[in-house]
């Protein structure tokens, strides 16, 4: 991997940590994940027209059903990872989610594809549920509200499960022939995630009076949760156009460790020994998993699975 590449990806990782702490930081959270997913969706229309304009991908029925199903999904994962966030700190709910996902993405593999795990992918999924056990283990045994602590911990699990569904469905979409435009089954992707999210806010009681007292309270953070979301994404992409996939896709859960330090560093969670050691024991198992040997495929789909899905 080139220093550019790396470079790239650390960013990307960083800028991804980064709105997640904006995130835990907000007020009114509902609130706070719709304006964002609008202006990430604003950020992404005039890159979808332009794409549509000068070269246009194809629009078949089946991209855009797994995209609209990608973004309910992707919805599920925006609403149970904010809402992870009100009980868990971040400490907490980003290693859970972000491990739990590629060992979740592992189980349909094996059950539906018949896929079996060789020594190093069982050594990977061993230390991610070690690590997983002790980071959830690390917000159930502090002292404080103990029911919050599990709650906290049953969403970041169940975020993790949404990101591995999303995945699949992404990985499915990019496997398409003729293969869809990435930035154009992303938007369509957006649309989708924004049309579920404002379906969840009207749900809520005076969501107008929430919505413009979050944007008149947190505006910047605002712009720059749903900027960086965008911007995380677009340096991923480049990074796997001219960087070893398996390597990029590795040095982005380098995220797990900088949520960790914020953490402790800016917002004053108390990380214990235990916490830390779980989240090292993911990131491990993590790369293990990335790295191991694989079983053979057709280069179309190992090209393609991991653009999209790196975004989140």
């Amino acid at each position: 991997m080139s220093l550019a590449v790396f470079l790239m990806v650390v960013t990307s990782a960083s800028l991804h940590v980064l709105w997640n702490t904006l995130v835990k930081r907000c007020g009114d959270k509902v609130s706070f994940a719709w304006l964002t997913t609008v202006v990430g969706t604003l950020a992404v229309l005039p890159v979808f027209i332009g794409a549509r304009w000068l070269a246009p991908g194809p629009l078949e029925a089946r991209t855009v059903g797994l995209a609209l199903l990608s973004g309910t999904i992707e919805a599920g994962y925006i609403i149970t990872l904010f809402t992870a966030y009100e009980y868990a700190d971040l400490s907490v709910a980003y290693p859970l989610s972000r491990g739990v996902a590629p060992l979740m993405g592992l189980v349909p593999g094996i059950v539906l594809l018949g896929d079996r795990l060789n020594r190093a992918q069982a050594a990977g999924v061993a230390l991610i549920v070690a690590g997983v056990a002790g980071v959830g283990l690390s917000a159930l045994l502090r002292t404080g509200d103990r029911r919050a602590a599990r709650r906290g911990v049953g969403l970041a699990l169940i975020t993790g499960c949404l990101i591995a569904g999303y995945h699949l469905v992404d990985r499915r979409a990019m496997t398409l022939t003729p293969a869809p435009s990435m930035v154009e089954y992303y938007f369509l992707m957006h649309a989708m995630l924004l049309a579920v999210l404002t379906l969840w806010v009207l749900l809520r009681v005076a969501p107008r009076r929430r919505i413009w007292s979050e944007w008149h309270g947190h505006r910047l953070a605002v712009l720059a949760v749903g900027i960086m979301s965008v911007a995380a994404y677009m340096l991923i992409m480049v990074a796997l156009r001219y960087g070893n996939v398996t390597l990029v896709a590795a040095t982005r859960n380098i995220g797990i460790v900088i949520s960790t330090i914020i953490g402790a560093w800016l917002l004053k969670e108390r990380v214990t020994v235990l916490r830390s050691a779980g989240a090292a024991l993911i990131i491990v198992g993590v790369v293990v998993l990335l790295l191991s040997p694989r079983s053979a495929a057709p280069a179309a789909p190992a090209d393609a699975s991991p653009t999209r899905t790196e975004r989140r």
